[in-house]
C-alpha cells in the first residue's frame, strides 16, 4: 500500500459560512457510486429508538447525500487520508493500537 501523504499546514483561508455550517456526524458510508461523472456517497448514522411497546432499539438513518465531480471526490479522499494519518499518530502517541 502506498504511503499516505503527511498532513500539511493549510494556507491562510477564509471560509465564508464556516461558523454556521452544519456539522454532519455519521457512522458509516453504506452506499456510493458514480452517475454521469458525478460521485455519489450516502452517509448514515445509527440512532437509538423506543418502540411503541417501550422496547429499545436501533435504526440506521441517512444523514446526507454527498455529490461531487471527480476532482471534488479526490479532494475529499485526500482530506480523509490526512485524518487517518493524524488519527494513527494520535493513537500511537497515546499507546493505543492503530
Amino acid at each position: 500500500m502506498a504511503a499516505s501523504p503527511k498532513p500539511t499546514k493549510l494556507p491562510n483561508l477564509e471560509l465564508e459560512g464556516a461558523a454556521t455550517a452544519p456539522i454532519l456526524h455519521f457512522d458509516v458510508a453504506p452506499v456510493f457510486g458514480v452517475l454521469a461523472g458525478v460521485g455519489r456517497l450516502t452517509v448514515s448514522a445509527f440512532v437509538q429508538t423506543v418502540g411503541s411497546d417501550g422496547t429499545p432499539g436501533t435504526k440506521q438513518v441517512t444523514v446526507a447525500h454527498l455529490r461531487g465531480n471527480v476532482p471534488a471526490m479526490r479532494s475529499l479522499k485526500q482530506a480523509i487520508d490526512g485524518i487517518l494519518v493524524m488519527a494513527d499518530g494520535e493513537a500511537a502517541s497515546e499507546g493505543l493500537p492503530n
